[in-house]
């Protein structure tokens, strides 16, 4: 499906249906709608019949198929982490939900060894099997689609081995990449696409939506959405009572700091994902950092008496090192050596920040 604030966008791409290059790399916010986005482009190329605007027909065996996932010119690529039940398209451990599932003969399925943890890389072994896929004809036509999503999940030497397919394509491949983080992505891998960038609703138009969707007031959706980041399949899920618990729960140990020991704050975060609390501990930063510069909280707006009060106690130059530290705590979040520790030292990165002018 395409989200109505995604329409503008998926009109402008669909005139260019017959011209486009044959690598798309489609980037934006997480959240938004992408995953969903590059999932219908890559079913209205390879309808049969499509409709006068270029979409798919829904009908035809191609549409049919595609539906199943199971069209003999698709291939998708995404960790093993997504096949098996993640999100694609994620953001802080929720984002956006891929119309389909990576799977059979319209997925590339990789992962570690039986028992061990699903990989949150693309492997080389799954760009390499894509090798016989594209040198074959098309099945049903000339066109033959590769999904890679998300594109920065790939690791170094999965991204080295689809260079030469990415740059001298056979026949009628296309492939589309989806990322939040094009910057993640090799620039070797930026140059050889065309780019696509979607943007984040209007506020108005994303808090109307969201109340209309999961059937709350306007004020509860733009709550939410500030959580969020403004982007509104993340707010989404504080539709989950479950969902909605751990991010109160993060929200009130992350404000409680410093006052909150250290120790005592890092048992209230021990069972939760790093994803999901470094990503709220970055956004309280953040608002910290515009509070700081006398700009008005984007993340946290009714906590703006408390950000005030952080905000002037630790000063603008050791919010920055603190935001500094936790972007790489984030690098690691995936493969976190010993979440414990991990979660006790950023603890302490923020305890140093919010004292630094009482030391």
């Amino acid at each position: 499906m395409i989200y109505k604030w995604l329409v503008p966008a998926w009109q402008q791409l669909l005139a260019q249906r017959t011209t486009l290059h044959h690598a798309l790399l489609i980037h934006g916010p997480a959240g938004i709608g992408k995953s969903a986005f590059a999932d219908e482009l890559a079913r209205s190329l390879l309808c049969e019949s499509p409709l006068p605007d270029g979409a798919a027909c829904g009908r035809c065996s191609a549409c049919g198929w595609f539906a199943q996932g199971n069209h003999p010119d698709f291939r998708r690529l995404a960790p093993a982490s997504v096949e098996e039940g993640g999100d694609s398209d994620a953001g802080a451990g929720a984002g956006e939900e891929p119309a389909g599932k990576a799977g059979g003969p319209s997925g590339s399925k990789s992962g570690g060894r039986s028992g061990s943890k699903p990989s949150r890389d693309i492997r080389i072994d799954q760009v390499r099997a894509l090798e016989r896929f594209t040198e074959v004809g098309g099945h049903r036509g000339a066109t033959r689609i590769v999904l890679i999503d998300p594109g920065d999940a790939m690791n170094a030497a999965a991204a080295n081995a689809l260079l030469k397919t990415l740059e001298e394509p056979s026949g009628g491949t296309r492939f589309v990449l989806v990322t939040d983080r094009p910057d993640a992505l090799p620039a070797t891998i930026r140059s050889r696409c065309r780019t696509l960038a979607l943007s984040l609703p209007p506020a108005d138009e994303a808090a109307a939506w969201l109340a209309a969707d999961v059937g709350v007031d306007l004020a509860q959706a733009r709550a939410w959405l500030a959580a969020a980041g403004g982007a509104p399949l993340r707010a989404r899920r504080f539709a989950d009572p479950a969902q909605a618990a751990i991010h109160r729960l993060v929200v009130e140990t992350v404000a409680g700091l410093p006052e909150t020991g250290v120790v005592q704050a890092a048992d209230a975060l021990a069972d939760v994902p790093p994803a999901i609390w470094v990503a709220t501990l970055q956004a309280w930063v953040v608002d910290l950092q515009r509070v700081c510069v006398g700009a008005p909280p984007r993340y946290f707006p009714d906590r703006a008496e408390r950000l005030g009060a952080l905000a002037r106690r630790a000063g603008l130059a050791a919010l920055d090192r603190l935001a500094a530290r936790l972007d790489r705590s984030a690098r690691a979040v995936d493969h976190p050596l010993n979440p414990r520790l991990m979660v006790e030292d950023a603890l302490l990165d923020v305890r140093a920040a919010l004292t630094a002018r009482a030391v």
